[in-house]
């Protein structure tokens, strides 16, 4: 089992990308604590920390449709050195605000805003470009590597941020966020990519828009790229949201903030070791995402009704490794369903519905906990999406995954292509070595 895992990190490519990606995520992680550490200062409102949230994650609703698009049309690696460039500038603009005393709450959610942006393009770039590291036969397991090194992030990136903002203020935070991306952009170019054939001349006359429409239609009427997006979408409008819910489950417990990171400590462990155990998984691909999906709303069900603090902490270990396995298999099933030439575009409409319908979901837990109690809000919500992933997958049974359109539907294909044969899918890239 650890044998596979190690092959696949002997790639100088895949290697490189991980770690220039994991530094570049631990950067983000403390930022994240750092922002909202500066808000909570300068507020002391919770509305505000919120709103700081939304700002980051609306970008993403609005622009990852067309972020896919640009990965499809544009050389992935090129694209994601341009987001990790301007990447740099909020951070390293906020850092100097904070040492300065100036920071402001207009200019955090102004910058948190640009940086969603950026988001909206480098993560379906990011994603896309993976397929073209790795062989496809090892494509869950790369992107099961990726969930190591998240969640990883995840659980060592606030414990550092807190120590540093205890010694140093929030701005060293921010400064090391900008760092953070700057390491990704050098290892970005050092990655020895082969060279691409030159694309149809035709498809650089081809409009935006009429590529977006392409991809659109591929997601709509491809009924297993259909089912899948839409378990997505039901998991980030109703469970997701439940995080920022934690510390008024704490309160509840009377644990206070040491409860609060016990939470949050368990659901980071979970996914962690979901995270290692698909990495390390070395038989054949399981493709029931929508089981896994089932288990996460299952354990916040259960989590929501606890009165135990143990038990507690046991459903959300549970709920945070079924999310990692179910997320790793929905990326895994999305890329192998989609041919290259569209996996940008397919990439992008996953963005919108994990990261970019984040807004609309905290807007409907918050308003649900507002209206009937955090408890009964959860207990609601988790059951919607107990219900709306059971339905689905009952739906997804009676016909097999529908067949990948040939390639002669494409806009710079068929008659367009001629003797070069460039409707043709040919996979991933090869590696170089």
């Amino acid at each position: 089992m650890f044998n596979s895992s190690f092959t696949l990190m002997r790639d100088d490519n895949y290697r490189i990308f991980l770690i220039g990606q994991g530094i570049s995520w631990l950067g983000s992680v403390m930022q994240s604590v750092a922002q909202g550490w500066l808000v909570w200062s300068l507020t002391k409102s919770p509305a505000q920390l919120a709103l700081a949230a939304i700002m980051l994650s609306l970008p993403v609703l609005l622009f990852s449709v067309p972020g896919g698009v640009a990965a499809d049309r544009f050389d992935k690696r090129a694209l994601l050195v341009i987001t990790q460039g301007g990447s740099l500038i909020p951070p390293l603009f906020l850092g100097v605000l904070a040492v300065r005393g100036e920071a402001s709450t207009a200019a955090i959610m102004f910058l948190a805003f640009c940086q969603g942006g950026l988001n909206a393009f480098e993560v379906p770039a990011r994603q896309a470009l993976l397929s073209e590291l790795v062989p496809r036969a090892r494509l869950g397991q790369a992107v099961a590597v990726n969930a190591v090194f998240f969640n990883a992030t995840r659980l060592f990136g606030p414990a550092a941020a807190g120590c540093i903002i205890a010694a140093f203020g929030a701005a060293p935070c921010f400064f090391l966020n900008a760092l953070s991306y700057l390491v990704g952009i050098i290892t970005l170019l050092l990655m020895r990519l082969p060279c691409r054939e030159p694309a149809h001349p035709l498809r650089s006359q081809a409009l935006a828009v009429t590529e977006l429409r392409e991809g659109l239609r591929f997601v709509v009427t491809q009924r297993e790229v259909r089912q899948l997006l839409l378990s997505v979408l039901l998991v980030s409008l109703f469970a997701i949201p439940f995080v920022p819910l934690l510390p008024v489950f704490a309160e509840t417990f009377r644990s206070g903030p040491q409860g609060l990171g016990l939470m949050s400590a368990s659901l980071g462990c979970g996914s962690l070791l979901a995270a290692l155990g698909l990495a390390c998984w070395d038989g054949p691909p399981r493709p029931d995402s929508a089981g896994a999906g089932v288990l996460f709303a299952l354990a916040l069900l259960l989590f929501s009704r606890s009165a135990d603090f143990l038990l507690s902490l046991a459903a959300l270990a549970v709920a945070g490794g079924a999310v990692v396995v179910f997320l790793a298999r929905v990326n895994r099933a999305l890329q192998q369903a989609c041919p290259d030439r569209l996996r940008g575009r397919v990439m992008g409409v996953y963005t919108l519905t994990l990261l970019g319908m984040a807004p609309v979901g905290s807007a409907l837990v918050g308003g649900g906990a507002a209206k009937l109690g955090v408890a009964s809000a959860l207990t609601l919500t988790s059951a919607l999406c107990v219900a709306g992933l059971s339905l689905l997958q009952v739906g997804a049974r009676p016909n097999g995954p529908s067949p990948v359109p040939a390639e002669r539907d494409s806009l710079w294909s068929g008659t367009l292509s001629g003797s070069v044969g460039g409707g043709t899918d040919k996979g991933p890239i090869p590696r170089s070595l």
